[in-house]
């Protein structure tokens, strides 16, 4: 399991939990990196004139992969200036219908006219097929699940295309509680639980291992190698008293995990949970979750589809 979302399934998110997370997701993402994403699409749209000339469809054309519920759209669609076409992949139907429901009537950050496109794609065909015409690849929290050689087609299909690339909420593997003080609380038992869980993330979900907390070095050294020029920021939760519901659910998705994990030691397990979520409702603790936002535009980025 991802450490930011429940391991009751590997590939299928719940609404209930996408809408949970939501608001912590948006509070913790880098703004300097979307203001940047924002400012390389003005560039790239004044170095193709012919794009002025085109309907608003073709402008700006973003592509969620993952997108769930349409949170990724939520926060980044308001934040880009210019009319934008998004098409946004899942192979969940449910939540594609979700998404479009909620964000028809976002505008972009110039007051343009948001235009929406759902396509139901496993994310192997959305990278094979669904990248064309892109200006912006983006997707949250989604890279952990997937193998390294997943990564490693999915840049290669991004860099097919010529496009940049923004990538919020990439776990990193850091889980730490804190107390009133601020101080790092890391005794034996949270040792031994972070980095079963760790290995957990780890576990081959179909297709070889996932890369879990090595999602953002994995993705960097893959742009990277491809020419693109990388700017990164950390992007923690960082979840007190106002975030307790998602920390409960959190918590609970990791004592699960750790059941699967750890089968004999489900006593430890459920001690070590029991006295962090205790010390959670009783506002002694925060919890801190590490997560990375990665940036990555084409070296020559007046060309779409031109070798990055």
């Amino acid at each position: 399991m991802p450490t930011s979302t429940p391991p009751a399934t590997d590939a299928l998110f719940s609404d209930q939990w996408l809408t949970l997370r939501e608001p912590a997701d948006h509070r913790a993402r880098d703004a300097q990196l979307t203001h940047a994403a924002d400012q390389w699409l003005v560039r790239r749209a004044a170095t193709n004139p012919a794009q002025d000339t085109r309907p608003f469809e073709t402008r700006r054309t973003v592509v969620d992969l993952g997108c769930g519920s349409g949170s990724n759209l939520r926060y980044l669609a308001p934040r880009l200036q210019g009319a934008q076409q998004w098409r946004l992949i899942d192979h969940d139907a449910g939540l594609l219908a979700q998404a479009r429901q909620r964000c028809e009537s976002l505008a972009s950050a110039d007051g343009q006219p948001i235009h929406l496109e759902t396509d139901q794609l496993s994310l192997t065909t959305a990278w094979q097929h669904g990248l064309e015409g892109a200006d912006l690849v983006t997707a949250s929290a989604l890279f952990d699940l997937l193998t390294a050689d997943a990564l490693e087609a999915m840049a290669d299909a991004c860099q097919r295309s010529g496009c940049a690339v923004l990538f919020a909420l990439s776990i990193d593997g850091l889980i730490r509680f804190h107390d009133a003080s601020g101080s790092a609380l890391y005794d034996d038992d949270d040792r031994f639980m972070l980095a079963a869980l760790q290995a957990h993330q780890h576990r081959d979900k179909g297709g070889g291992p996932a890369v879990g907390g090595e999602a953002p070095r994995r993705l960097r050294e893959s742009f990277h190698r491809r020419g693109y020029h990388i700017r990164e920021a950390a992007s923690p939760w960082r979840l007190g008293p106002e975030s307790q519901p998602l920390a409960e659910a959190l918590m609970a998705g990791w004592r699960q995990a750790l059941h699967e994990h750890l089968p004999q030691q489900r006593d430890r397990v459920d001690q070590w949970h029991g006295r962090h979520l205790d010390d959670l409702r009783r506002g002694r603790v925060t919890l801190t979750v590490g997560h990375r936002d990665l940036l990555a535009t084409p070296a020559d980025a007046t060309h779409p589809g031109a070798r990055a």
